[in-house]
């Protein structure tokens, strides 16, 4: 089972002596969650994850908070840490799949599979681990022996150091020295070194700049107003903040991540900038990981107070900001909004078209291909056409 996704069409039109005009629609089912209303909650949070199967963790984690705000159900400070260590989980195996998936088709890079199956897996056997049972149910229960988890966290930051990074993932351009970076590329021979090699030899570390800022954070009674207010479709359609477009992407959550802030200050927010952000986030998520653990270790089954109660909940996503909106009624929901971050990106004034916008060269061959890799560093997961019209 799941939602039909829908497609983003993209028009590029090359005219002679000025930048590419962008123009962006959408047939994405924004509305999709309304199927929802008129069910328990229990049932809802039995099909999210059936239902997106891209983020699942994420969506199941947003559908969960609002719908506990919605109940006045305070969670547990142990379940919640657990649950964070499963978004992280997911962050990384949504990244590892790009790399091992889209990555050599966009330059092909022969690439061996063998470890895609494991990739895949990757939440459900964290999962079995920390709960018994389901993790984003109102009865979930946590397991009593963790003594697993470790080793599991362990056999991913192996699996990044043999096929992503060639060395420790904690160590990996931890000086931020985009001299490092570069011998890192030329020397390893995995996806994500040979797609960074071909992104440096082509010169296309500083095409695709973009000047759209980055999403700040959004105060849950304001967004409240917003999916009350008259122009809620449009908001969830074409999302804006305070009359501007935003980007909400991985490269947001890493800007100050040292290789980060090394190629912001050389390049900008450029196709090599964000393209790196999706590595950097990989890198630290190990370590992330075990200082969670230790955390649950370390604390005992008390209660987590839920910050507000208007059934809003906010959740970084491999891709960006997720918010859930709910309202239940009688035992049953009788309001579900979703805002994804794929409006605020492919916004037809967002980040996606300012990118393309600034693509500069004049192979056009080469033209299609950069506008491919652009999209796929923002937000692979979506799909989408591109034609591109010459004048």
């Amino acid at each position: 089972m799941s939602i039909i996704e829908g497609k983003i069409n993209i028009e590029m039109h090359l005219e002679t002596a000025s930048k590419p005009i962008v123009n962006i629609s959408s047939s994405r089912p924004t509305q999709a969650c309304k199927i929802f209303i008129g069910k328990t909650p229990e049932h809802v949070l039995s099909v999210v994850p059936l239902l997106f199967n891209i983020c699942g963790v994420a969506q199941s984690r947003a559908s969960l908070t609002a719908i506990q705000q919605c109940l006045d159900i305070q969670p547990l400070a142990q379940h919640e840490i657990a649950r964070d260590i499963l978004l992280l989980v997911e962050n990384a195996k949504e990244h590892l799949l790009r790399i091992g998936l889209d990555w050599p088709s966009l330059f092909a890079i022969q690439h061996n599979s063998e470890q895609l199956p494991y990739i895949s897996q990757l939440n459900s056997i964290f999962e079995k681990e920390l709960f018994d049972g389901k993790a984003f149910q109102l009865d979930s229960t946590l397991n009593n022996d963790l003594s697993n988890v470790s080793e599991l966290i362990d056999s991913l930051d192996s699996y990044l150091a043999s096929d992503i990074f060639g060395s420790s993932a904690a160590t990996w351009c931890k000086d931020g020295s985009i001299k490092s970076y570069l011998d890192w590329a030329q020397t390893e021979n995995n996806p994500a070194a040979l797609a960074t090699r071909y992104i440096h030899d082509h010169g296309w570390f500083p095409q695709g700049i973009s000047h759209c800022e980055q999403l700040p954070s959004l105060n849950a009674s304001e967004l409240l107003k917003r999916f009350n207010g008259p122009n809620t479709r449009s908001f969830i359609n074409s999302p804006q903040w305070n009359a501007t477009c935003y980007e909400t992407t991985v490269l947001s959550r890493q800007l100050k991540h040292p290789l980060i802030a090394s190629l912001n200050d050389e390049f900008g927010l450029s196709l090599i900038t964000r393209w790196t952000a999706r590595l950097a986030e990989l890198s630290t998520i190990p370590s992330q990981l075990r200082l969670l653990l230790d955390a649950l270790k370390a604390t005992s089954a008390t209660l987590k107070t839920n910050p507000i109660s208007d059934g809003i909940a906010q959740v970084e996503a491999a891709r960006g900001l997720l918010v859930h909106r709910v309202e239940i009624s009688n035992g049953s929901i009788s309001q579900y909004q979703i805002l994804a971050p794929t409006e605020w990106n492919f916004h037809t004034d967002g980040v996606i078209t300012s990118c393309l916008e600034n693509l500069n060269t004049d192979n056009k061959d080469h033209l299609e291909k950069l506008a491919h890799v652009v999209i796929n560093a923002i937000d692979p997961c979506v799909g989408y056409s591109l034609r591109i019209h010459h004048a």
